[in-house]
């Protein structure tokens, strides 16, 4: 169900990188301005959102928590496909955020109820797959769209005449509707079911957070890089493809829909069966050190994919990037590992407040202003994404790096999640 619902809410994201020359040809819109619908629109009202619902999630029972935040984002998705004016998708877009923001801190808090440390980085790396399952939906539903609506749009009763685009977006929060009420038939497990019991008094946030502070810091940034970078490419390549590559609509959306099904699915679920071995086998830092090498990897793919590969030498470069760019299961465990139960749903708000801000927020944003403020040159969005990546990968490795070297460091790690 977490795996399902966590794939419809990537849905709507990934129809606005499939559709971004059409939505800004109707709208009037340049590519910064849409950029802003990508990212930081939607990532405000996360991120505003996600502290009270974080802390919803350690005070109130979870599974209505995601239910009320279901409810919020597909009601706001599909009022994303009424909009005709930019500022209409813009309102659309908040709600969005403000809806999806209760999913993942009250469903990883669920998980870490249900699976031992030793076990979790898999269900956790299951569920954030949905991200490349909603991508691949996202990518049929543009598919089938573009094949039926003509281009002067399709008249539908009570709403008008709908161009693709919206009537792509219309769509993309009924499934989201549809699956709420199940949403009370997931488990509602206690809290720290999995971990032993302590008479120690409820620890603080804050100060929670600051006694791990290099733990917590390296985590927080570091994956907010990997998902800046991840994010700016998925947002635009599409688009690159289409205005560099020459191809067609059709096969770019073709193409965004295959490789996550052919890379990121398995390459997530084995990257968590892995790290869930090697931390078992007593590497504290494990799921840190993989994403830092990750980092680096992914850096080199994207300059080869851009700089000098072309058809199947790119197709190759970008397999090798999806395979590794699903972080979030691995990094959603070793944050409940390394996080006191009663905490684990506002510690989690914290991470994606930063993870969403950075990624949603900025990743689109710095392609796009890349593109058109330095180069001044919609051609050169490849190179916007590879400059992305230069500056950010090595950032990314470094903050990683530094988080693991603090799990190192401290002795209370072994116990952490269990007090």
């Amino acid at each position: 169900m977490l795996f399902l619902l966590y794939s419809f809410a990537f849905v709507d994201r990934q129809i606005l990188n499939l559709m971004i020359d059409p939505i800004r040809t109707s709208l009037g819109v340049s590519d910064f301005q849409l950029s802003l619908l990508q990212g930081i629109a939607f990532a405000l009202f996360y991120t505003a959102f996600g502290i009270p619902l974080g802390l919803a999630a350690d005070r109130l029972p979870r599974r209505r928590v995601i239910l009320v935040g279901v409810v919020v984002w597909a009601v706001a998705a599909s009022a994303c496909g009424l909009a005709t004016r930019y500022w209409h998708l813009l309102l659309g877009r908040l709600g969005v955020g403000a809806g999806e923001a209760a999913l993942s801190p009250a469903a990883y808090s669920l998980l870490a109820d249900l699976f031992p440390k030793e076990k979790l980085t898999l269900p956790t790396s299951i569920m954030g797959i949905g991200g490349a399952a909603g991508t691949s939906i996202a990518a049929i539903l543009a598919t089938v769209v573009i094949g039926i609506v003509p281009d002067r749009g399709v008249a539908v009763p009570l709403l008008g005449t709908l161009q693709g685009w919206q009537v792509a977006l219309l769509l993309s929060g009924v499934p989201g509707l549809l699956l709420a009420p199940l949403v009370l038939t997931l488990p509602e497990p206690l809290r720290g079911a999995t971990a032993a019991r302590s008479s120690a008094p409820e620890p603080r946030l804050l100060p929670a957070l600051a006694a791990r502070r290099r733990f917590y810091i390296g985590h927080f940034l570091g994956f907010g890089c990997y998902s800046l970078m991840n994010y700016g490419l998925s947002s635009w390549l599409p688009t690159y493809l289409m205005r560099v590559e020459r191809w067609s609509s059709g096969q770019a959306a073709a193409f965004a829909g295959t490789m996550p099904l052919l890379a990121t699915l398995p390459g997530a679920v084995l990257i968590g069966w892995l790290l869930d071995r090697w931390y078992a086998s007593g590497r504290r830092d494990a799921h840190l050190l993989f994403f830092a090498i990750a980092a680096l990897v992914q850096l080199a793919a994207v300059l080869l994919a851009i700089g000098v590969a072309s058809g199947p030498a790119l197709l190759a470069c970008l397999f090798v990037q999806a395979t590794i760019a699903s972080f979030t299961g691995g990094a959603a465990a070793i944050l409940q590992i390394n996080t006191v139960p009663v905490l684990r749903g506002r510690v989690s708000a914290v991470y994606l407040f930063v993870f969403n801000l950075l990624g949603f927020g900025v990743g689109p944003s710095a392609v796009a202003f890349v593109t058109d403020f330095v180069f001044a040159d919609d051609r050169m969005v490849g190179w916007s994404i590879a400059v992305v990546y230069a500056v950010v990968a090595p950032i990314a490795a470094a903050l990683l790096l530094m988080s693991g070297r603090a799990l190192g460091r401290d002795r209370s790690t072994d116990r952490t999640g269990d007090e």
